[in-house]
């Protein structure tokens, strides 16, 4: 951190007069001082004329069209008092729509827009030996059922659980926290000298074993305890669509505390699972060391086998994220050279560094080397530039496309080649935490300072901007933070919308504000983030939304004041972008229009 005190280096000028070995006379010790003094000074001000805001404008003609079509029970509609979520990543004509603090899930018929309960913890079958009636203060850390996606065939589904008990069947989890205490930090500072300052003996367990310390913002003395995140498949009753027979097949070892539990997942073409794990670390903090390392579950990507000889086990595929909650798998149409002769013949001989994913910059790449899958409609077009290049043709490819929650200085969504992000060879760095080559961290297009534990909103500060296409770094397909305009929490969801939709390629939303966001800018690779701004929303009368999303929860709450709703967007089974408002359940669909 820039933020070093003068005082600091007060005693460190008195430490050099007061030196006898260090022979300084008071004019050299005084410029020692000085430079000392301005370089820091300097730092900060670079730092400060690089953190520049995000801002947002408002689209001038792009909106969007709310209708609601469903809703889903909500046990307490009080502010900060429920923890819901939708679930899109399913073939066939349904949505399902989990109450993760009570542990239920309804399905939604795209058709009927009918509303079933197919699972409830408190009377369904749930894996042996789960321990899910554990009380903890903060709803949205509490997830008797966390997350859900398809399973291997049209009858299954992949359910995810957090338990304060392991499964029948398992004397440990398949993937572990870092070692206890493995990684500590201090919390409340940043002055040393301050009395509240406390220390964290492990930042990937925080309150064990004696409460969250109480000089943090929020949740002080809170209880913190293990829950294991297990997954586990379901069958689909033919008859009546609840889920019935579970198997679990996968543990990772978690902290149920006010942290990053992450959430986020999918499901590949062959069965296994993409999923998300979280930086398990407190609010405040740059994540530590252990989303860099590529030996620790935290702040992961990871890819978790379903069938066969590998069931249960997991393999490491992305790092350097801080709290994705959604996945979603898109396709594109990307244009890309045929290869010369010349390119052809030397295709052999770059085939290690492809595999390997790392690129020499003095070398020409070939166009061979583009990831991604080659789709049916993949089609030449004809090149007219004269410049001797080869013809070029469009190539359908598939993307992982998540939302990561940022700490203070970027909220994101990013993407990458789907083919490259499940390539076991290489793992593909997304900057969060702190990384142990350059002792920099990173969140969006920018580096973070160390933050300081417990100090939500302020912590981590920006140190910097990083270059553009920075060399083993994937950035953003779009970025936003705080403004003095807008105060903006945090990334609450993401959709990419095929239908209903003219222009927008992704929209967002926002968890205080009520705001969804995008942009008509389609991802792409190694570039710079997107142009993103705000969009106005209308009813279904076309009636101007003066508070967004808010505007809904008021009058379906009667709050005048909604503080904030956790409007959570999601796809129907056409590519339709909807939006489940979680503090009301409401469901509604959304149609692009122009003004």
């Amino acid at each position: 951190s820039y933020n070093i005190p003068i005082g600091n280096n007060i005693h460190f000028f008195i430490g050099l007069i007061s030196a006898n070995t260090m022979k300084l006379t008071l004019t050299s010790s005084l410029f020692c001082f000085l430079v000392n003094s301005n370089v820091f000074r300097s730092a900060k001000a670079q730092a400060q004329d690089e953190c520049q805001a995000l801002s947002l404008e408002t689209h001038e003609t792009i909106g969007l069209k709310v209708e609601k079509v469903a809703s889903i029970p909500v046990e307490n509609m009080m502010p900060f008092r429920y923890n819901m979520s939708p679930m899109d990543n399913f073939d066939g004509n349904f949505v399902y729509f989990l109450d993760q603090k009570y542990g239920r899930i309804y399905s939604l018929d795209a058709t009927t827009n009918e509303v079933n309960k197919v699972l409830d913890v408190d009377s369904s079958k749930v894996p042996d030996g789960l321990t899910l009636d554990y009380v903890f203060f903060s709803s949205s850390q509490t997830y008797r059922v966390k997350s859900m996606t398809k399973g291997s065939s049209s009858d299954e589904v992949i359910v995810v659980f957090t338990s304060t008990t392991l499964p029948d069947g398992w004397d440990s989890p398949d993937a572990f926290l870092p070692a206890p205490g493995a990684f500590a930090t201090w919390a409340c500072g940043p002055d040393p000298m301050a009395k509240n300052i406390s220390f964290i003996p492990d930042l990937y367990r925080p309150g064990f074993p004696d409460g969250v310390p109480t000089c943090f913002d929020f949740f002080p003395g809170l209880e913190t305890f293990k829950g294991y995140d297990v997954f586990a498949k379901y069958t689909i009753d033919e008859d009546d669509g609840s889920l019935v027979d579970p198997k679990p097949f996968f543990v990772r070892e978690g902290w149920v505390s006010p942290g990053h539990l992450g959430g986020g997942i999918v499901t590949l073409n062959d069965g296994n699972i993409l999923y998300s794990t979280g930086d398990c670390a407190i609010f405040g903090t740059d994540g530590g060391y252990a989303p860099q390392l590529d030996r620790e579950s935290c702040g992961k990507i990871l890819k978790i086998f379903t069938d066969g000889p590998k069931m249960g086990e997991f393999e490491v595929v992305a790092k350097g994220i801080r709290n994705s909650q959604q996945f979603r798998i898109i396709t594109q149409e990307v244009e890309v050279s045929e290869p010369s002769s010349s390119e052809s013949s030397s295709s052999e001989s770059s085939s290690d560094e492809s595999r390997s994913g790392k690129r020499d910059p003095k070398k020409k790449q070939s166009p061979k080397k583009v990831r991604g899958r080659r789709g049916a409609r993949g089609r030449r077009t004809q090149n007219n530039s004269g410049d001797g290049m080869s013809p070029k043709r469009t190539e359908s490819v598939e993307y992982l496309a998540f939302m990561d929650i940022g700490g203070v200085t970027a909220e994101e969504v990013n993407a990458i080649p789907l083919t490259k992000v499940t390539d076991p060879t290489n793992i593909d760095n997304f900057g969060w935490g702190r990384n142990i080559a350059d002792g920099k961290a990173r969140e969006g297009t920018f580096y973070v300072n160390h933050g300081n534990a417990g100090v939500l909103g302020t912590e981590p500060t920006c140190a910097g901007d990083t270059q553009i296409g920075e060399p083993g770094f994937i950035q953003p397909w779009i970025q936003f933070n705080r403004t003095p305009m807008d105060f903006l929490y945090g990334i609450a969801s993401l959709a990419i919308p095929t239908s209903a939709v003219n222009d927008l390629k992704l929209i967002w939303s926002e968890f205080n504000t009520g705001k969804i966001m995008g942009t008509t800018g389609e991802y792409v690779e190694g570039g710079a983030p997107r142009t993103a701004f705000k969009l106005k929303l209308y009813d279904e009368n076309g009636e101007l939304l003066e508070n967004d999303l808010n505007t809904l929860v008021m009058k379906e709450t009667g709050d005048e004041d909604p503080q904030r709703g956790d409007p959570r967007l999601f796809h129907f089974p056409n590519g339709q972008a909807g939006v489940m408002v979680e503090r009301t359940g409401s469901i509604y669909k959304l149609y692009e229009t122009k003004s």
